[in-house]
């Protein structure tokens, strides 16, 4: 099976079983997010329990490691790549259940609402990561390599965004302290979560020694032009 093979094509039941855990996973963790940064961008009512939704994710992690455990002392030749890839990308959607809950505590630490033109840079970069969080979903299920490749694309945009944005916010004269320092770590949160979901695209789109990197090879970039 080739590496652009591993998420398409017949499945094993492993296979199959842990995608749909790894999509549960990953629609747990854009919930989070979205209630997350509702609440500290928006003032909105936490109505989610962030708690629970992370303890989920984190049980689903423990039972995949377990399961792709028993898996390989039984059968280390067969899905050896995959698991390792999945093993990859539990690790990336654990990590996004936990900046979640960063996300919400950080509202904690406002003296005031996040209110004005100043906050909208995050708004949309927070839009865009929302969106990428359900379409990595959709390239995990169906193997779609080119729109791996496109969200590692928009992740180093929207990563770049998010730092002009704390550049710009060093040096602003009309915000004090306190919004300042609320809004640079939500800035630097939510860059983190993009990086997590191009890690995770990663792992559809490049070979397993390639996975978390940043540029795409020139073998990739050969298949997506056929």
């Amino acid at each position: 099976m080739g590496i652009f093979d591993l998420f398409k094509g017949d499945r094993t039941p492993l296979v199959s079983q842990a995608l749909q855990d790894i999509s549960v996973m990953i629609n747990t963790g854009e919930r989070m997010i979205a209630a997350a940064t509702g609440h500290l961008l928006d003032n909105e009512v936490l109505d989610e329990d962030l708690e629970e939704l992370d303890a989920m994710i984190n049980s689903r992690e423990v039972d995949l490691r377990r399961v792709l455990l028993e898996h390989l002392s039984v059968n280390p030749k067969q899905d050896l790549v995959f698991s390792l890839k999945l093993l990859s990308i539990v690790h990336e959607a654990e990590r996004i259940g936990d900046l979640a809950k960063s996300l919400a505590e950080t509202a904690a630490l406002a003296s005031e609402p996040r209110t004005g033109k100043v906050v909208d840079p995050l708004r949309h970069a927070r839009d865009a990561i929302v969106g990428m969080l359900g379409r990595v979903r959709g390239s995990l299920a169906t193997g779609d390599d080119r729109e791996a490749v496109l969200l590692m694309t928009e992740h180093a945009d929207v990563k770049e965004r998010l730092s002009l944005f704390v550049s710009n916010l060093a040096v602003s004269d009309g915000v004090g302290p306190n919004q300042a320092i609320v809004l640079a770590l939500a800035a630097r949160m939510l860059s983190r979560v993009s990086s997590h979901i191009a890690n995770i695209a990663s792992t559809v789109a490049s070979p397993f020694d390639k996975i978390r990197g940043t540029t795409i090879s020139p073998l990739i970039e050969e298949r997506l032009k056929g």
